[in-house]
């Protein structure tokens, strides 16, 4: 069995170069608007609509307010140093109505424009509920890991709505849900056919 141990880097504050969160908090903000650019089209019964047990009996409009939770709470990590992604206000008029996931996404598209200047290796804290019923614990993280976490959590959900609009006959881009890697892949293989 091998066994390795993670040693930090060891840098001087001279030597030290700053990275941006721009290259992930901008294709953030990208996604947050393919999926506000397909909720505009959907109407408000298909955005409330309740899409049966293949899909935990959700809706579009509670993925959109979850994946918004999720980035709420980390904007706000800049002021507060700790992101807590479980709390999470559910059954808020962003579920079912239109116009206040719209106001509530374009809020968090400004704040990501912000975080994108800001050093992807703030530290910041995330506070975790790892079972259930247990107490939060306190991790350590950095602006530019927590960022890449809820890009990748914002595209499995968008996955997720990508199946349920299909499912009440919406029009889906074609690349809403997929990973960036994804995309390559599919792109490489196109060119070599």
């Amino acid at each position: 069995m091998v066994s390795a141990t993670l040693q930090p880097h060891a840098h001087t504050p001279c030597s030290r170069r700053s990275r941006t969160c721009a290259p992930v908090a901008q294709p953030l903000a990208a996604l947050m608007s393919e999926l506000l650019a397909l909720v505009a089209a959907l109407s408000p019964a298909q955005y409330a609509a309740r899409t049966g047990r293949l899909f935990s009996d959700g809706s579009i409009g509670g993925h959109v307010r979850h994946c918004l939770d999720h980035a709420r709470a980390l904007a706000d990590a800049l002021a507060s140093g700790e992101i807590d992604y479980d709390h999470r206000e559910r059954g808020t008029p962003i579920e079912t109505d239109l116009a206040a996931a719209g106001a509530e996404a374009a809020r968090l598209l400004s704040a990501f424009t912000s975080l994108a200047d800001h050093d992807a290796d703030h530290p910041v804290r995330i506070a975790v509920i790892a079972q259930r019923g247990g107490p939060p614990i306190t991790l350590g993280t950095t602006l530019g890991r927590e960022l890449a976490f809820v890009l990748s959590h914002t595209i499995h959900h968008n996955a997720i709505v990508r199946a349920m609009a299909l499912s009440l006959g919406a029009n889906v881009p074609a690349t809403l849900g997929y990973a960036p890697s994804t995309l390559t892949h599919m792109d490489s293989r196109a060119c070599a056919q």
